[in-house]
């Protein structure tokens, strides 16, 4: 028996691979373990949590969040996947089911807060999230585990790449998005969003009032994605 394992935030949660898709990739099952309003930090320290408990699976798709997302252990109720850890991010955002204290929330809703005032630049988030992909990879890889990574929802833009910085100097330490492109297990991060693909597939009509990459697509657009993702394994499984 394989297990597919899907792992991201809410666009992740809301997909329910279908049976031909599950099957084209060689599994009999899947098993979701993405949570709404999380980080690809979350994504990254739970799929190796999954391991560890359950074993290698036969397939491990991580669809990319918003780079802007973190995470934050707190003194709260363990959970057997995300321990004590919980999901933060612009405090408009956040998720109050976390079982604190009233007063306890303020203060989170104040830490983010102070958090985003002094974030230096977008490539910050960029560069945590790039290099979360390559050690994920690398473990999936020393386990012998296929997997698949794209963006989901960003629509990285090589443009920022070229904004000069404070200092209008080139952002240093960041080669490691030459090892991003290197790898085949990620489609293109410059040329390819999930969320952006399916919404080209949808109906003009329907184009006209959705959001291009905030809406939680149906199953329709999501079956549309599995076309993509099982053309492109093949293409590069030949």
């Amino acid at each position: 028996m394989k297990t597919l394992l899907v792992n991201g935030c809410s666009y992740g949660e809301c997909w329910n691979p279908s049976e031909d898709f599950v099957s084209g990739i060689g599994c009999n099952k899947v098993v979701n373990i993405s949570k709404s309003g999380t980080s690809f930090q979350r994504a990254c320290r739970t799929t190796i949590e999954w391991i560890a408990q359950n074993g290698s699976p036969g397939m491990v798709m991580l669809p990319l969040t918003f780079t802007h997302r973190w995470e934050l252990a707190l003194n709260k109720d363990e959970d057997e996947i995300d321990g004590s850890w919980v999901p933060l991010q612009n405090s408009n955002y956040l998720n109050d089911s976390f079982n604190l204290e009233d007063s306890l929330i303020d203060d989170i809703h104040k830490l983010c807060d102070y958090y985003y005032k002094i974030i230096p630049n977008l490539k910050t988030y960029w560069d945590l999230m790039f290099t979360n992909i390559i050690m994920i990879s690398g473990f999936l890889e020393s386990r012998n585990v296929p997997y698949l990574i794209w963006d989901m929802c960003n629509g990285f833009d090589k443009g920022h790449l070229n904004r000069p910085t404070k200092n209008k100097e080139r952002y240093k330490a960041f080669e490691k998005i030459n090892l991003i492109s290197e790898n085949e297990r990620i489609i293109d991060i410059w040329k390819f969003c999930g969320n952006k693909f399916m919404w080209g597939t949808m109906p003009y009509d329907r184009r006209r009032t959705t959001p291009e990459y905030r809406h939680h697509h149906n199953e329709i657009q999501y079956k549309e994605l599995e076309k993509y993702i099982l053309t492109y394994l093949k293409s590069i499984d030949q």
